[in-house]
């Protein structure tokens, strides 16, 4: 296991590479009941955040009474108390009206809860406090549990997060996925951004199997069951060629999903039970099921049960009193549980078909069927399962909680521009299709007028985003509108098609084509080619209409003049052939990519709106005409002003030329006019609130939190004024600081520190942090000398063995120095009693400090301080570096001695040889010079062998012995020892200037006293 964990960190750690060591992303799983976030960083890649419970997992909680605020366990634990104040499962409410399905069903299941309407939009709110008039939206709960979530990846990656991922449900529709942003800017995490669960946990599966993906499209369904919900998806993985680098893909192909089927239904089931168990033998006359905080406790205990009975096939539910101190004791069995719920098992299997019926695949092709959520852990779920794919085995490698989570932060690494990570594309799917609908109004020729309701797919089902997309409104001369709605639902059931709300998205008004039409539509030259609409579906599986145009194409004459502007016409045409051939490139991969992901729409469209011939030549121009994206328009209108431009030019040198009897020729070009349209966007699918309401709520959560804030700052003033005098009333009786305290001083602090006790005790109320800070800080300056006397006492031994090392090792260096001979001695008589004076010095001054030491009361003040020991050892260390620089540096000496010698027996030699020979007078030179070379090298050399014998006697055995005893210590390095702290680290170095003048003065000094 172990090894495989190592194995899984080291893929990750290959897969992302951080470009900067201060970014940070997060990602956050929001479900229905938990949540789990994942943070990367550098040197952490895809790792889970832990709660300040230390868990890898935090319930969707939010509790708030009495003016305290709590999140994850221990508002659930609260919940138990008080239900009415703590708010869990919000996500089912979130952009849903009153009369919604979903909303029924949460009041019938917590119907403690005061639920009221947003007068404004419509949207469910709670009513916290009807006395004060408090209300909280889901939005905003939201919106604090995202807030606590940024915390907690803060404060685990010990630094401010850069960028958020939160995963949806793959079946939020525009209004819930808008919502959810919403309550993310609410929050104020840093650049949220949406990623289907789904996509996430097929992302973390590839990651992971990336070397098991080739060109071949292998098939693998996730059937993901949660706590409200479930949801069966089917993904491709497959290796890709982009732009000519190959790179592994996921394309989700089908989704069927059930908005009502989850474990959360089980456990309601399992507590109706456990009523009834109890009603079946009580004693007491109280009905359990009008007890609120009852029915809390059972709840708990059935989920509690749930998760046992996955494991066990049977189990006692025990509630301790759980009404009038009446106890709860019960046996329930696995198959009491499943009969529970016999209802809900053959609705299992009904998203597998669906997905299946929307991928357009078969159960034979799908490689493998892996487990995610919690509610897959349940036998019979898991039994189901097996019968309905007809395979062996299911997959159950993937973590089921953690999946989405980890996933999502692979792909904010990605997405962000302080990571390199491994391509692995990733094309999402849009569950709900998306049409346009307009009313087209046909004047015939007897003059009436006719209108025809016209309805138009833009994004078909399962249609891969993100992607752009651009209609064309064709022969359209007034300003009209149109309306955005979801397309055919009817593969929803009729409970689901009821849970989805409104499908009108919204309604757009476009102004200026008349305008427009008007100033270019005129002229016969001038020819309409429709009022364009730019559709974005971004990456978070928004739809959104960034840009509506008119467009016009006109027809111009230019002269063309044949000899005289030849090169520059060769220079443009080459210029303008590029562009073109770079054009038709980008308009070719677009219509490919259009034509792959929605062969239809667009020239479909085309042609119902303006094109009465069905020819397929037609159909090609107008598909052609309505795929161009917007960065294609704008490069070859830069391409025709260019064109333009230098065409210009040619006239005038072409009428100029004509004069001179040049012949001229007259050529036809295409100009295209882009006028643009004002658009009125009414959403009416999701009701956004207003600037103000926005600001007021902003100031609403800001309040909480800095009240959050406050109390945690008063928490931990406190908890530190009762450690610090539980601690101090502790040490007044251990041994060493009893005999460190005088009589008086012992009164004094225990009277102190008793006072402070009664203080807490008897404190009524909130106080500042200020006034626990101030307390602590009295019980500290009177604590402080007693205190001090027993850490000086306790840093002795270690620093005096320091300085016994440091006497062994300074006595065998001088030692080494005594026993040089006397022609290879480099240091100077003053240096070497100055060594010896210092080292007999700091012996003595350490004998007589310690035995007055020795001798004093431990109640009085140290006459030894650790300053003291540290800066003798200083000095004496600075006068040791220095000898042992000067015997890496020494020069070496000339032995005059010895070349004098030389040359009196050279002279002798001559004179007693006169009568039998004559020397040339160049051959004597010739020997000097070489006797001289010789002397030198043997002097240099002998010099050499004295400095490092110096330097060899010198790391001999005591250096040795230090070296021992210094790794026993963790704050000594060197065999030098530690300068004091109030002295610059480098006086310990002889290269510093300063430091060297300052031992040089300090030694002359000395050097004159001696």
């Amino acid at each position: 296991m172990m090894k495989m964990k190592i194995f899984l960190i080291s893929i990750c750690l290959m897969a992302i590479t951080p470009i900067s060591d201060a970014i940070t992303v997060m990602s956050i799983d929001l479900s229905s009941e938990w949540m789990k976030i994942a943070i990367v960083k550098p040197g952490v890649p895809m790792e889970i955040v832990l709660n300040k419970e230390t868990k890898r997992k935090t319930e969707v909680a939010v509790s708030m009474k009495d003016g305290v605020r709590l999140f994850g366990s221990p508002a659930v634990t609260q919940g138990v108390r008080f239900p009415k104040s703590t708010y869990f499962y919000l996500t089912d409410l979130l952009a849903k009206k009153m009369d919604n399905p979903l909303v029924q069903r949460y009041k019938e299941r917590f119907p403690y809860y005061d639920l009221v309407e947003d007068p404004s939009t419509g949207y469910v709110q709670f009513m916290h406090d009807e006395e004060k008039k408090i209300i909280y939206s889901p939005e905003e709960l939201v919106a604090m549990i995202f807030n606590y979530s940024r915390s907690l990846a803060e404060d685990f990656a010990q630094q401010a997060v850069d960028s958020c991922m939160i995963t949806v449900p793959s079946y939020f529709n525009q209004a819930e996925r808008m919502m959810v942003l919403y309550a993310a800017k609410l929050a104020g995490l840093p650049g949220p951004q949406l990623m289907d669960d789904n996509t996430a946990s097929a992302l973390n599966y590839g990651v992971f199997r990336r070397n098991n993906i080739n060109a071949t499209a292998s098939y693998v369904m996730f059937y993901d069951m949660g706590a409200t919900s479930t949801t069966a998806t089917i993904v491709s993985y497959q290796v890709v060629k982009v732009n000519g680098i190959a790179d592994p893909q996921l394309a989700v192909k089908g989704v069927g999903f059930d908005r009502t089927l989850g474990s959360f239904d089980m456990e309601f089931r399992i507590r109706e039970h456990l009523v009834k168990l109890f009603n079946k033998n009580k004693k007491t006359k109280s009905d359990v099921t009008k007890n609120l905080r009852s029915m809390a406790k059972l709840l708990k205990e059935a989920g509690r049960l749930k998760k046992v009975l996955s494991a066990n096939v049977e189990h006692h539910a025990r509630v301790e009193s759980l009404i009038d101190d009446e106890d709860f004791h019960s046996k329930v069995t696995r198959e009491e549980f499943e009969n529970l719920c016999s209802d809900m098992w053959p609705r299992v299997a009904v998203p597998i078909r669906t997905a299946l019926k929307s991928a357009g695949l078969t159960i034979d092709m799908i490689s493998k069927v892996v487990l995610v959520g919690g509610g897959t852990r349940v036998p019979k779920v898991q039994e189901i399962l097996l019968k309905e794919t007809g395979k062996e085995s299911l997959g159950k490698s993937l973590n089921t909680d953690e999946a989405p989570a980890l996933g999502a932060s692979y792909e904010a690494a990605a997405r962000s521009n302080g990571f390199r990570v491994k391509t692995f594309h990733i094309k999402s799917g849009s569950i709900y299709p998306i049409d346009i609908e307009f009313d087209r109004t046909t004047t015939l020729e007897d003059g009436s007028e006719t209108t025809k309701h016209v309805r138009k797919t833009l994004f078909q089902r399962n249609n891969p985003y993100p992607q752009r997309k651009v209609i064309t409104f064709n022969r359209f001369y007034s300003d009209f509108g149109f309306d955005v709605n979801y397309g055919d639902l009817k593969f929803l059931s009729e409970e689901q098609s009821k849970l989805f709300g409104t499908k009108n998205i919204s309604s757009v008004k476009l102004e200026g084509v008349r305008a427009a039409h008007e100033l270019y539509g005129g002229n016969n030259a001038t020819e309409s080619k429709g009022v364009k609409a730019h559709f974005r579906m971004d990456e978070n599986g928004i739809l959104n209409l960034e840009e509506v145009e008119s467009l016009y194409e006109s027809n111009t004459t230019s002269a063309e003049v044949d000899n005289t502007t030849e090169e520059d016409a060769s220079a443009f045409q080459k210029t303008g052939d590029e562009d073109k051939k770079e054009s038709k490139e980008q308009e070719k991969n677009e219509e490919k990519t259009t034509e792959t992901n929605d062969p239809s729409s667009k020239g479909e469209f085309a042609n119902e709106d303006g094109k009465t011939d069905t020819k397929e030549s037609d159909d090609k121009n107008s598909k052609e005409s309505n795929d161009k994206s917007e960065s294609e328009e704008m490069k070859k209108k830069e391409t025709e002003e260019a064109k333009s431009t230098f065409e210009n030019t040619t006239e005038e040198k072409a009428s100029n030329t004509t004069k001179n009897g040049t012949e001229t020729s007259k050529k036809v070009k295409k100009v295209k006019i882009s006028a643009p349209v004002e658009k009125t966007i009414s959403r009416n699918d999701f009701k956004g609130h207003s600037s103000d309401v926005f600001d007021a709520s902003k100031e609403k959560l800001n309040e909480l939190s800095a009240t959050d804030a406050l109390k945690a700052a008063r928490e931990e003033a406190m908890n530190g004024l009762e450690s610090y005098i539980y601690d101090k009333r502790d040490k007044l009786y251990q041994e060493q600081y009893e005999k460190a305290l005088t009589s008086t001083e012992q009164e004094e602090i225990t009277k102190a520190l008793t006072e402070a006790s009664d203080w807490l005790f008897d404190l009524e109320g909130d106080v500042a942090p200020e006034v626990y800070k101030e307390k602590l800080k009295e019980l500290r300056q009177l604590a402080r000398p007693w205190l001090l006397r027993v850490k000086e006492r306790e840093e002795f031994p270690s620093l005096l063995k320091d300085m016994e090392t440091m006497f062994n090792y300074t006595t065998h260096f001088v030692s080494a120095i005594d026993a040089l001979p006397e022609d290879d001695q480099i240091y100077t008589e003053v240096e070497i009693k100055l060594i010896k004076k210092t080292l007999n010095d700091t012996i003595t001054w350490k004998n007589e400090t310690l035995a007055l030491q020795n001798a004093l009361d431990p109640s009085k003040e140290n006459i030894m301080k650790p300053d003291d020991l540290k800066s003798k050892m200083g000095e004496l260390n600075r006068e040791v570096q220095y000898l042992l620089n000067k015997a890496r540096t020494a020069k070496p000496k000339k032995k005059t001695e010895e070349t004098k010698t030389n040359s009196t027996k050279a002279g002798a030699d001559k004179n007693a040889n006169t009568t039998d020979s004559t020397i040339d007078s160049e051959d004597v030179k010739k020997s000097s010079n070489e006797t001289k070379t010789d002397e030198k090298s043997e002097t240099e050399e002998e010099q050499k062998q004295t400095s490092e014998k110096v330097l060899e006697n010198e790391k001999d055995k005591p250096l040795k012995e230090q070296e021992e005893v210094t790794k026993e210590k963790e704050n000594i390095d060197e065999p030098q020892l530690e300068i004091p702290p109030n002295e610059d680290a480098s006086k310990s170095t002889p290269k510093s200037t300063e430091t060297h003048e300052t031992t040089t003065n300090e030694r002359e000094m000395k050097k004159e006293e001696l």
